[in-house]
């Protein structure tokens, strides 16, 4: 199984992405234009560097291209994101489990962007999560089920996306429900802020796709 980290030009957390990355073990390692920079806060080596290179620093680039990093330059005029393209070329070297981070941030309109590429994970077969300072995002269909010792944080959310999610079953919560539907006319803020009760909780969908947002309750510790 290939599990490949994308780090993009969003905003990074050095401190918690380090702890969370150190934990995982990557096959390939992606960085996406001004994602290039935490990589190097990061003390990271990508494998790749990708992009319009319009947020890099030129000297960055340039030092990392000389250390043997494969350079992928972009169209600036093109259809895809710059992190879509990462994705892309993600796909090529045979993911099976994509990270992201740097997806979210003051833009957005990219922030947005990157969500699509969780359920474009779930067309394609790859487990996609954004992981940022305080949650870890995914988008899930049909059964899943989480043990409490590995969520991310005190928090599950589950939001329908990109339509309505029909006939959700939630068991081992707080909050628990039975064949209901988030309906994204009428029910588009319930499933905020839930808890596991049991040490393992089990979601069913019937039709349609949610995100799946792990969220902490404070700041990382240490942060400044």
């Amino acid at each position: 199984m290939s599990r490949i980290l994308i780090i993009t030009g969003g905003e990074v957390n050095i401190t918690s992405s380090l702890q969370y990355t150190k934990k995982k073990k990557y096959n390939k390692i992606i960085a996406v234009d001004g994602g290039l920079k935490a990589a190097h806060l990061m003390n990271i080596i990508p494998d790749y560097i990708i992009g319009d290179f319009d947020t890099v620093e030129g000297c960055l680039l340039e030092k990392y291209t000389k250390m043997g990093c494969h350079t992928r330059r972009l169209n600036p005029m093109k259809d895809e994101t710059d992190t879509e393209s990462a994705y892309l070329l993600a796909l090529e070297l045979g993911a099976a489990e994509v990270d992201i981070v740097g997806a979210t941030g003051s833009r957005f309109d990219h922030t947005y962007a990157n969500i699509f590429l969780l359920k474009r994970g779930l067309r394609d077969g790859v487990k996609v999560q954004i992981i940022t300072e305080l949650c870890r995002i995914s988008a899930i269909e049909g059964d899943t089920s989480l043990q409490r010792k590995d969520i991310y944080g005190k928090y599950i959310s589950l939001i329908q996306f990109d339509g309505s999610a029909k006939g959700v079953t939630l068991k081992g919560f707080v909050y628990n429900v039975e064949n209901f539907d988030f309906d994204t006319d009428k029910t588009y803020r319930l499933g905020v802020s839930n808890e596991p009760a049991e040490e393992e909780v089990h979601i069913h969908i019937d039709r349609g796709c949610m995100l799946l947002i792990e969220s902490k309750e404070d700041k990382f510790e240490g942060n400044t």
